[in-house]
């Protein structure tokens, strides 16, 4: 009994260490191509930059998010963000894969089993975040850099995505977002796109007064939230 709660414990322990490291990476990167620190997760633990531009920390009360976030922010317009940011995406399991290969030899030549957690972990969520596909609400990381350089098409979708997040990050309104941008997302076909193009609507008209048009994209998002996973719903709520 005691072994099957140690073990529990390590593998708790390693999934923190292997998300802080993951999320890390993508932070460190950010910093170095000139990005901003915005926010970091790793299981309940938090940093987060606030209202006055401090960094505190705090405990995160949202499950969904505990599988860890990193966030920077561009600090000025330049033309060259989108593919910084591209870098920035790769960064994480980039380094999650450098984390592990480190320590799951490591692991094995001592017979170490929380040796052998900490590296295993943290190459398997390396190489899961490189695969295309999606990870719950969004596509993984190198799915999204894929995307950034498949075609026109979904180039244009996540630098939408990309626009109106630091949108809301840097002017925390959406009264002057580019509204073509809302419409590329409402006009794909993937349904949880489609509802991020519909909150950012709503917010859209929320933020510039129109009630009525306010109202009607509610009504939207409530007819589309059966079909999207409940951590999108979690993370982009209507206040």
């Amino acid at each position: 009994m005691i072994e099957i709660l140690q073990f529990i414990l390590s593998a708790i322990l390693c999934f923190l260490i292997s998300s802080a490291v993951h999320e890390l990476g993508h932070v460190l990167m950010g910093l170095k191509e000139g990005f901003k620190f915005y926010l970091f997760i790793a299981g309940p633990f938090g940093f987060k930059r606030n209202e006055n531009d401090k960094i505190v920390a705090y405990f995160e009360k949202d499950i969904s998010l505990w599988g860890g976030i990193g966030g920077t922010t561009p600090q000025n317009e330049d033309g060259n963000n989108f593919k910084k940011f591209g870098r920035v995406l790769l960064a994480g399991p980039i380094t999650s894969l450098i984390f592990g290969a480190i320590w799951l030899p490591m692991g094995i030549i001592s017979d170490n089993l929380f040796l052998i957690l900490l590296g295993a972990m943290p190459l398997s969520m390396g190489i899961a975040c490189l695969i295309p596909a999606r990870n719950g609400a969004f596509h993984t990381d190198g799915g999204r850099w894929l995307r950034m350089h498949r075609s026109e098409e979904t180039r244009a979708v996540e630098l939408a995505i990309w626009n109106l997040t630091q949108n809301s990050i840097v002017q925390g309104h959406f009264a002057n977002a580019n509204f073509e941008e809302i419409e590329i997302l409402i006009n794909d076909q993937d349904a949880r796109t489609k509802y991020m193009g519909h909150y950012y609507a709503y917010r859209f008209y929320k933020d510039n007064n129109d009630r009525v048009k306010q109202e009607n994209e509610i009504d939207v998002l409530s007819n589309l939230k059966e079909g999207v996973p409940k951590q999108l719903v979690s993370m982009f709520k209507i206040d």
